[in-house]
């Protein structure tokens, strides 16, 4: 035999002796990741149909997995692990993963499942000996649902569309946080999102996006459960009925994070846009005498930290609707064409001599027809809560009043508001400051107990007592002062300080 043909002889049994070794080495090894997967998934009470190791492609694959720990049940149909760090674990135990895909994951926590296990003995418990890094993370189709209790029905749901998450880091160290992994969130999309807020509202978000830092919400709703009157059977004390849509809402540089326990959100801007908020309140029930925070108190005193720098609201309308009398429709007041913008909204670094000043601007047409401006200044950080409030409000007629002054003051009013100017300085104990109304053929018909009539001679009384004319260069400045009432709004407080301002400049 030639010398060539020898050694062409000689590299082929190599090459076979070789393959053999490697299929082999590839059958064992892939055994004994496969044996080291099913035990990890059983010590975690995971129950699956199958377990499949390709040890030349570098992947796993675990097929209709099931987990349930307690008060979680989780299914999935399918979980791929790409890109499988062999030599990384054969060497350090450690895991490496490429890529990991999850699809169609049914999540399920039960809040107050009763727990038949010790947790101390629980076999998943157990520390953590490896450290494992899954680079990315794909979760395609799916849900989550959160109940109450084992026979309550789902108080938050989530249709999941994707998910990605980058660098998902396990260990030992990590499993002792509230979030038991670090990661980098990338991409999530959620088609659907219900919420039970509480035994009157509801939350529903029609489409949740985050891609990267960015965040956008659209079909935002705060729903009632009951109507206006289903409601008052559900109330003892005074408490608002309300229906909130919004069209969108996004928010730029978004994030979130853990800091000292604290759950810390922050985001350079957010825009709202398309508002429609109605709220009822039935002034026929007992008082909320519990103590109502000023708006600055109210954020200083969050449970978690927040670090806004802006937020712009645009096209919104308010109506607010008040009854007074059983007898009578309530009386409503109304914001069209509201454009808000904020700035400076923080709870964080209270301490700090450079703590920024919250500022609120607004404009919009009250009772859809008279301008009126707002510039609303408050410090968080103060803790007697000073604010100012300044602004305008151009021509309105009066008679658009009769719509909340008829059915709560039982009052029929005409003529021009042609200006109103007003500038309050106040905390959380009291109020002063000045306001000017200009106005003219102002007359006032107080109404009988029917609400229709007229009441002649009480009205002719008022009318004696009312100046019906307070033109440009006739009127001046009032100094108003109030006292606030801590068991009422905001909201209140304002509108006494304008009801000051009016009953001085008229009489």
């Amino acid at each position: 035999m030639k010398r060539s043909s020898k050694i062409a002889v000689s590299l082929l049994v190599f090459i076979g002796i070789l393959a053999v070794a490697l299929l082999i080495l590839n059958n064992f090894l892939e055994g004994k990741i496969k044996k080291s997967l099913e035990e990890k998934l059983t010590r975690a009470n995971t129950s699956f149909e199958k377990v499949d190791v390709k040890l030349l492609d570098r992947s796993a694959e675990v097929i209709d997995a099931h987990v349930e720990l307690r008060n979680k049940n989780f299914k999935v149909d399918t979980i791929v692990l790409n890109d499988i760090g062999i030599w990384k674990y054969l060497t350090t135990k450690n895991i490496v993963v490429g890529e990991l895909q999850i699809s169609n994951p049914v999540v399920k926590i039960t809040q107050n499942k009763s727990e038949s296990k010790d947790p101390g003995k629980d076999k998943s418990s157990g520390g953590l000996q490896e450290q494992i890094l899954i680079k990315k993370v794909r979760v395609n189709g799916g849900s989550f649902q959160m109940f109450e209790n084992d026979t309550a029905s789902a108080m938050l749901f989530a249709s999941l569309q994707k998910l990605q998450l980058n660098e998902v880091r396990i260990d030992s160290a990590s499993l002792k946080e509230k979030v038991p992994f670090e990661y980098q969130l990338k991409h999530l999309e959620v088609d659907s999102l219900y919420f039970d807020l509480s035994e009157q509202q509801e939350l529903v978000l029609e489409q949740l996006l985050v891609r990267d830092l960015d965040l956008q919400i659209n079909g935002f709703k705060v729903l009632p459960k009951y109507s206006k009157a289903g409601h008052q059977q559900t109330i003892e004390v005074e408490k608002d009925w309300y229906d909130l849509v919004i069209d969108s809402i996004s928010m730029q540089d978004f994030g979130w994070s853990v800091q000292n326990d604290s759950l810390k959100f922050e985001n350079s801007l957010t825009h709202i846009n398309g508002v429609n908020f109605e709220v009822y309140r039935n002034k026929l029930k007992p008082d909320d005498t519990t103590f109502k925070p000023l708006y600055s108190r109210a954020i200083r005193k969050l449970p978690f930290l927040i670090n806004i720098d802006s937020i712009e609201i645009s096209d919104a309308y308010i109506k607010y609707e008040e009854r007074i009398q059983a007898d009578r429709p309530p009386g409503m007041v109304e914001f069209a064409n509201l454009n808000v913008s904020v700035q400076n909204i923080t709870n964080m670094g209270l301490g700090r001599d450079d703590f920024p000043k919250t500022r609120v601007t607004a404009n919009t047409d009250f009772m859809k027809g008279a301008p009126l401006s707002i510039d609303w200044q408050f410090d968080i950080s103060d803790r007697n809560d000073a604010f100012q409030l300044s602004g305008q409000m151009g021509r309105l007629q009066a008679s658009q009043m009769n719509k909340f002054t008829e059915a709560g003051l039982n009052l029929h009013i005409s003529g021009d508001i042609l200006e109103m100017y007003f500038n309050f300085y106040g905390d959380n104990t009291s109020a002063k400051g000045d306001m000017k109304l200009e106005y003219n053929d102002f007359k006032v018909e107080v109404l009988q107990k029917d609400g229709e009539n007229k009441n002649k001679v009480i009205s002719a009384l008022a009318n004696l007592i009312v100046r019906n004319k307070a033109v440009k260069g006739e009127q001046s400045y009032k100094e108003i002062k109030a006292q606030r009432d801590q068991t009422k709004s905001f909201w209140n407080y304002f509108w006494l300080m304008i009801k000051n301002g009016a009953f001085k400049s008229f009489i």
